[in-house]
């Protein structure tokens, strides 16, 4: 049986930033191009580790808990890529 974004997310990210991720407005967060390239490099090194959980643990454990934070948004929500992106490039 395939995993739903919601457990995914639980599972990576664990239970207070997956929650977080469900509940923020992204228009109350201050995004920026750099954050979303940490971002989209982040989604990147998750799908390289694609078969270790635990190296993907890891990972996300050592990223600041804003890049985290929207990771997880993304990662939700995959249509959330250009939400975001729109809102960076509406703010500048």
């Amino acid at each position: 049986m395939k995993m739903t974004a919601a457990e995914a997310a639980l599972r990576l990210f664990g239970e207070p930033v997956a929650y977080l991720a469900q509940i923020t407005d992204p228009a109350t967060l201050e995004l920026s191009a750099t954050l979303m390239d940490r971002v989209h490099d982040g989604a990147d090194a998750l799908l390289a580790m694609r078969d270790d959980l635990s190296e993907q643990q890891r990972y996300i454990g050592g990223l600041p808990p804003d890049v985290r934070l929207v990771l997880c948004m993304w990662l939700l929500d995959t249509g959330m890529a250009s939400k975001l992106i729109r809102i960076v490039y509406a703010g500048a």
